[in-house]
C-alpha cells in the first residue's frame, strides 16, 4: 500500500509521468505476491482477494493494467483494513514522498 500511496503522490504532484507510476505499481505486485495467502483467516483472504486483483507482474515483462486501483483492488483493500483492525492491528502505510 505505501509503494502504491507513494507512486500515486509522485504522479498527482507532477513528479512522474504515468510509465513510472506503473512500473512502482508492477513493483508492488511483486512484493504483495510474497505474501502469505493461504490461510483461512479474514487477513489471508482479503491478502489473496488483493492478490487476484493484481497479479503479480513478472520482472522484465510489460502489462498493460495490474489491477491496482480497481473497484476489486478498492473492496479487498478496504476488508484487509477491516480484518487488520479486527485484530487490533490497524494498517498503516507510510507515504514519504513529496517532501
Amino acid at each position: 500500500m505505501t509503494i502504491v500511496e507513494n507512486a500515486d503522490l509522485g504522479l498527482a504532484d507532477g513528479r512522474m509521468a504515468e510509465q513510472e507510476r506503473d512500473g512502482w505499481y508492477e513493483l508492488a505486485t511483486r512484493v504483495l505476491g510474497r505474501l502469505p495467502s493461504g490461510g483461512d483467516s479474514a487477513v489471508q483472504t482479503a491478502v489473496a482477494d488483493l492478490q487476484a486483483a493484481a497479479p503479480a507482474v513478472a520482472v522484465g515483462t510489460f502489462a498493460e493494467s495490474t489491477g491496482v486501483g480497481s473497484p476489486e483492488w478498492s473492496q479487498a483493500q478496504a476488508d484487509l483494513g477491516d480484518a487488520c483492525e479486527t485484530l487490533g492491528t490497524p494498517l498503516t502505510i507510510a507515504p514519504f514522498t513529496g517532501g
